[in-house]
């Protein structure tokens, strides 16, 4: 048995902001004196304000969106969109409208629907972002538990549960804000996600947690469980994005969002037989990363140091581009594999002229579809040169040998669960984890356009096409072949239970 060990990574990445948002630190680190000092002064919106921006949002996604009925029925969403305009309509505030469009969004149960926080107005982002209103801690949720992942607040510590807070349970925190979270169908798993910081991406508990209930004077009342079990009530003063990246970094903590290069850099490592691949980011857009030329010779490393077991880690992973799929099954399938075909469905041939000034994107083809599309229904559209994509992965002429691991989680709802999904119908890797996000009767994604609603500054992303299976398939994602449950306990310890799995399972195949 080799004890050999060989590693290398990417260099420098840069996800592109409307799937990894990854310049917060950016925002965070901007001090805007204004919103600390008059955080209302130009957040107030009067009634016919409201009302138009409400107009425009609901006429946007009834035009554009082409999967509203995807999930819920036509009654359901008739009932989600009168909640959207009564509340809308009685917003005082952009913040408020903010809030009622990001209820709104996630009622469609579509993973790429939502209130893009780095989309929107100067007023909602500063409140976002630049607000003295944050939690000192970073947490996770485990088992409906808060665990404290780390703390710039003397009274709080790693470790440490949170029971309430200011008097709100822990259990209710969660489903006050579970409404606000977005993911497609069923894929609970990925709403959970969206509330803990350790993800590559913003917490709700940062963005909609403060606006549904603000610091008190400045501070947060906890009941803490401290590690050893007992219990203590404290206090601690609300920061800025800014200042807690600052109290953390002088303890060498990161700020949970605010990545850096190397966290999010593609790295193989080789001991014993056993490579483990990291891929935390599937968005290189705008980089000078060669991720095709580093699977080629990530691929010939493995080859070169006889590794007979794989690890693929993917589990922070949310999307970005769908080809990497593609390039990494070509070295794991040992024959040509054609995937099940998809309709891929526009509500629209084109834009209402009447929405495109409220409308950006970064290919205005996409708002006119002419000689594009076939009507087959009420706002429905085929787009016909997504129908003749080339569907079949050929394999490399010499696939990898040995046997493959692919770990997955709830993050894993756009280009990660297309891969977890083909990965699991090819038999290209044993999967371990949770069930994935995304869903099986197809992704709104590929194309997608923003409304920004004049008013208010309120953003919201609308996918363009939805890619439909063409034989029915259940609202469900993608199970795992060892399921893993993750415990408040072994998230304590600091455990990766499923890396664990993986490497137990290939110490009982030797």
């Amino acid at each position: 048995m080799q004890n050999n060990v060989v590693s290398f990574s990417a260099g420098s990445l840069v996800n592109w902001r409307c799937v990894t948002w990854l310049v917060l630190g950016f925002f965070a680190a901007v001090a805007v004196a204004q919103s600390e000092t008059q955080p209302n002064a130009l957040d107030s919106l009067n009634e016919n304000q409201a009302k138009q921006d409400v107009r425009i949002a609901i006429r946007a996604l009834k035009e554009l969106h082409p999967a509203l009925n995807k999930y819920k029925t036509a009654a359901e969403m008739d009932a989600a969109f009168a909640k959207f305009e009564a509340r809308g309509n009685a917003a005082k505030s952009a913040t408020e409208l903010y809030l009622a469009a990001t209820e709104l969004a996630a009622a469609i149960e579509c993973g790429h629907t939502m209130t893009n926080p780095l989309n929107q107005g100067g007023v909602v982002r500063a409140a976002l972002y630049e607000a003295k209103n944050k939690l000192p801690v970073q947490l996770t949720v485990v088992e409906s538990r808060w665990l404290v992942l780390a703390s710039a607040d003397v009274a709080v510590r790693a470790g440490d549960e949170i029971l309430a807070i200011n008097d709100v349970p822990a259990a209710d925190v969660i489903a006050k804000m579970l409404p606000y979270a977005r993911a497609d169908g069923s894929s609970d798993g990925k709403r959970l996600r969206q509330l803990s910081h350790d993800r590559f991406a913003t917490s709700l508990m940062d963005l909609v947690w403060p606006l549904l209930s603000p610091p008190e004077r400045g501070e947060y009342r906890l009941l803490v469980r401290r590690s050893e079990g007992a219990t203590a009530n404290v206090r601690v003063a609300a920061m800025t994005f800014a200042a807690r990246k600052s109290a953390m970094a002088a303890q060498g903590i990161e700020e949970g969002r605010d990545a850096d290069a190397a966290r999010l850099a593609w790295t193989l490592t080789i001991k014993n037989n056993v490579a483990v691949m990291r891929l935390p980011t599937f968005a290189f857009w705008n980089t000078k990363f060669d991720w095709k030329s580093w699977l080629t010779e990530s691929f010939a490393t493995l080859e070169r140091e006889k590794a007979a077991h794989l690890i693929i880690d993917i589990r922070d992973t949310e999307g970005g581009d769908g080809a990497i799929n593609r390039a990494l099954l070509s070295h794991l399938l040992k024959a040509p594999y054609t995937w099940p075909e998809t309709q891929p469905i526009s509500a629209y041939e084109r834009v209402p002229y009447i929405l495109a000034k409220y409308l950006d994107t970064w290919d205005y083809g996409f708002f006119d579809r002419t000689g594009q599309v076939e009507k087959i229904g009420e706002k429905q559209f085929v787009f016909l040169p997504k129908t003749k994509v080339d569907r079949t992965i050929m394999p490399v002429s010499k696939p990898f040998a040995g046997k493959t691991y692919l770990l997955v989680s709830a993050e894993n709802s756009s280009a990660t669960f297309q891969l977890a999904h083909l990965a699991k119908l090819t038999g290209a890797a044993t999967l371990i984890g949770q069930r994935t996000g995304g869903n099986l009767r197809g992704l709104n994604a590929g194309e997608l356009t923003w409304v920004t609603l004049p008013n208010s500054g309120v953003s919201i992303d609308i996918p363009l096409l939805a890619n439909n299976p063409i034989q029915p398939q259940p609202n469900a994602s993608v199970e795992p072949d060892i399921v893993i449950n993750k415990t408040f306990a072994a998230r304590q310890a600091s455990q990766d239970l499923e890396m664990n799995a993986a490497l137990e399972t290939i110490i009982r195949s030797r």
